[in-house]
């Protein structure tokens, strides 16, 4: 099997979950999380989005809009099927996972958000808005990643099937789903889960707390995990951002109501 294929195992039901993966990524980095829901009966979803799981140089040729066409291609297709989907999103799919909830409203049911980056790391940010003022952008080179995956673990990392090279054009649309993600918080109603790394390289976790504060849905909650860096599906306690995932869509599976919730737990 190719490690870095769409994940997918259906489920009879009127649930089912899209789970979105990060920018060079695979939907490998989601794979505890599919496997998690799909032993509750859930219908799961992780789609390879485009431009990823291939070459590099493949990602160069997409951007934002792209990948966001690709998770709202999976949603629609879920939809047309179940009742209520949830989305699920890592770091860009968390972007695109906003933008998502915002487009098709109430037909997504509930949010968990990790790792989300409403801003990078302030020298990411710096570089990536400099790119995108440039004329010849798109003839920009590949730039290396230096440190590989942002997870704690050198053996987990080395063995993520993820790009080690980053298309500057590509990285450069971050910004404007940043931009797009940050229009649609305001106006959210969907109940939403945020998790978050205490030690993100990535996405520095105060990003968490500005999401929190930026929402605006009666029923929201926060999970900070103290010894994990970005990638949490996979990293130190996974098992717990696999646990706090399901529980949450459990809960609304089984309540579509819940009693509001909007407060901040360490785990």
């Amino acid at each position: 099997m190719d490690a870095g294929a769409t994940l997918e195992f259906p489920a009879e039901g009127r649930d089912a979950v899209l789970c979105l993966h990060g920018l060079t990524s695979t939907p490998y980095e989601m794979r505890p999380i599919v496997e998690a829901l799909a032993a509750q009966g859930v219908h799961v979803v992780a789609p390879r989005l485009l431009g990823h799981g291939s070459r590099p140089e493949c990602l160069a040729h997409t951007r934002w809009t792209d990948w966001l066409a690709s998770a709202r291609q999976a949603f629609d297709r879920l939809a047309a099927t179940h009742e209520r989907v949830y989305v699920v999103g890592l770091s860009m799919g968390a972007l695109l996972a906003l933008v998502l909830a915002h487009d098709r409203g109430a037909r997504c049911a509930g949010l968990v958000l990790m790792g989300t980056p409403l801003t990078l790391d302030l020298r990411t940010q710096m570089v990536l808005r400099v790119v995108r003022r440039l004329p010849f952008m798109d003839a920009l080179p590949l730039m290396e990643k230096s440190d590989g995956p942002d997870v704690s673990d050198a053996g987990v990392a080395a063995a993520m099937p993820s790009y080690d090279r980053v298309p500057l054009v590509a990285a450069a649309s971050l910004v404007d789903a940043q931009r797009a993600a940050r229009e649609c918080l305001g106006r959210l109603r969907t109940p939403t889960l945020v998790l978050h790394g205490r030690n993100d390289h990535v996405a520095p976790v105060d990003n968490a707390r500005r999401l929190m504060a930026a929402l605006r849905m009666p029923i929201k909650r926060l999970v900070v995990y103290p010894r994990s860096w970005h990638i949490l599906p996979l990293d130190v306690e996974s098992e717990s951002v696999v646990h706090d995932t399901v529980e949450f869509i459990d809960s609304l599976r089984a309540a579509p109501a819940p009693a509001p919730c909007s407060r901040e737990t360490q785990a």
